[in-house]
């Protein structure tokens, strides 16, 4: 069984399902709270591994120092091709440890939104597995180029890269599929000021009603997401 590490950027922003299908599965994690002084690891301490999201840009290593030598880590993850799945800032950190731009972009991304499947997903182990269009859950206002060489996986209408893929192990997630209700509520509370800058249009409010189904429904398809991926560790 594996080794998986979880690098953690922001306390209420955990693997969730992603975690849970791996430990049923018999696997180890390890979470590593970046965001509590944890140091980062090395390329070898782990199996594979899981880079979660956060309300930091990922050059802001002037508050947040760990994000240089996460980013060197990633580089080193990326060329070794390695198992590692980036969600959100993950996606982020490995897109500019891949040597493409990440930026603002506005308006953000936030609540139930679909994204579009590009023709190479079909092909993919992983995301073959997702409808298209798939409803899924966002929080961002970052987005990024897609790094040399990456296979373009996913846009959405105002998003053009929501997901990519590395080599054959190594996955970018703009979206979320991870998260419990719990964990949104945190991340409500924890970030409010950014849904106070919503246009009227986009307000947080339209998703709650739906949000408990569509985030079980998501959790369903993590766990199947997972179980393809771990086919990918040897």
């Amino acid at each position: 069984m594996a080794h998986i590490g979880i690098l953690q950027h922001f306390w209420c922003e955990g693997a969730d399902a992603l975690e849970s299908a791996l430990l049923d599965g018999g696997h180890k994690t390890t979470l590593v709270k970046l965001w509590d002084s944890d140091p980062v690891p090395a390329a070898g301490d782990f199996d594979a591994w899981l880079v979660m999201g956060g309300p930091m840009n990922v050059d802001e290593t002037d508050r947040h120092a760990y994000l240089l030598a996460e980013r060197k880590l990633l580089g080193r993850l990326i060329a070794a091709d390695r198992p590692v799945i980036g969600v959100c800032l993950g996606a982020q950190l490995l897109a500019r440890a891949a040597g493409a731009r990440v930026y603002a972009k506005r308006p953000r991304e936030i609540g139930l939104f679909d994204i579009e499947l590009t023709d190479e997903a079909a092909d993919d182990p992983l995301f073959s597995l997702l409808n298209n269009p798939q409803e899924v859950f966002q929080w961002h206002g970052d987005t990024f180029d897609l790094p040399p060489g990456a296979v373009h996986l996913a846009r959405s209408r105002r998003f053009e890269n929501q997901a990519f893929r590395l080599g054959w192990r190594v996955y970018g997630l703009q979206f979320h599929v991870e998260c419990t209700l719990s964990t949104v509520q945190n991340i409500v509370k924890a970030c409010e000021r950014e849904l106070a800058e919503l246009p009227p249009q986009d307000r947080f409010e339209q998703f709650v009603p739906r949000l408990p189904a569509a985030l079980e429904a998501q959790q369903a398809l993590a766990r199947k997401m997972i179980e393809r991926w771990v086919e990918r560790f040897n």
